[in-house]
């Protein structure tokens, strides 16, 4: 949240600010070839940690088997996704500079300059409104997807002795740990501790599937036939 509040928006009224001073008084234009060589030199230092970052996310989506793009987005990993998008605005931006040196350079106008500083300030509020949504979404809890729901759901009724799940609750507590809580219904004939051992079994294979889920809560809880049936 400090990052994206600070640093982008603080970033992106700069270059606004120089974006619009210059569409409105103009700019004198100079030699480009010193420019062009810090932007050069820029790309190359920008690039390597987007690569390294980009290898990180494609490694951990194959290992989830999800799409990249997925991943990146629902992701939980803040640190991850920051250091993506920061690089990715960053290499956007300087694109967008050269461009309007460029633009200069071939019309001899300033206005290409400041239309390039107007766009890359606009990409920075962008940057920043994605990374604050995501921590604030965790900051007030997230639920995990729909597909995820549907597997853990999916893996519980696959549990000896459990026949239906009627209330799932699942949260993201950080980027490698999941809360599970449910309501199931075990068979009426399940003795406590066949009940204490299909507990144990469900965390052990929601553990295995994904390996995110550090804490499992069942509640046994009787189903609707059985609440209106009563104690026997």
């Amino acid at each position: 949240m400090l990052a994206s509040v600070a640093t982008f928006v603080g970033g992106a009224v700069f270059s606004v600010y120089d974006g619009v001073h210059t569409l409105v008084r103009g700019e004198e234009l100079g030699d480009p070839l010193v420019s062009y060589i810090v932007l050069g030199v820029a790309f190359l230092l920008e690039g390597y940690p987007l690569r390294t970052g980009l290898r990180q996310v494609r490694d951990e989506a194959a290992r989830l088997g999800a799409p990249v793009g997925h991943y990146l987005r629902r992701t939980p990993d803040t640190a991850v996704k920051a250091v993506v998008m920061e690089d990715s605005a960053a290499l956007v931006g300087l694109l967008l500079a050269a461009g309007g040196l460029l633009g200069g350079q071939l019309t001899g106008s300033g206005v290409w300059d400041g239309i390039a500083s107007v766009l890359i300030g606009l990409l920075l509020v962008y940057v920043a409104w994605v990374l604050g949504r995501s921590n604030a979404q965790l900051l007030i809890g997230r639920p995990v997807t729909r597909s995820m729901r549907e597997g853990i759901r999916e893996e519980l009724l696959s549990v000896p002795h459990i026949i239906d799940v009627l209330e799932l609750t699942t949260l993201i507590q950080g980027p490698a740990e999941i809360l599970i809580a449910a309501k199931v219904d075990f068979r009426d004939a399940s003795t406590a501790e066949q009940i204490e051992w299909a507990c144990e079994e469900a965390e052990e294979q929601l553990r295995e599937r994904y390996p995110s889920v550090r804490r499992v809560y069942l509640d046994p809880t009787p189903g609707l036939r059985q609440r209106k049936r009563g104690p026997v």
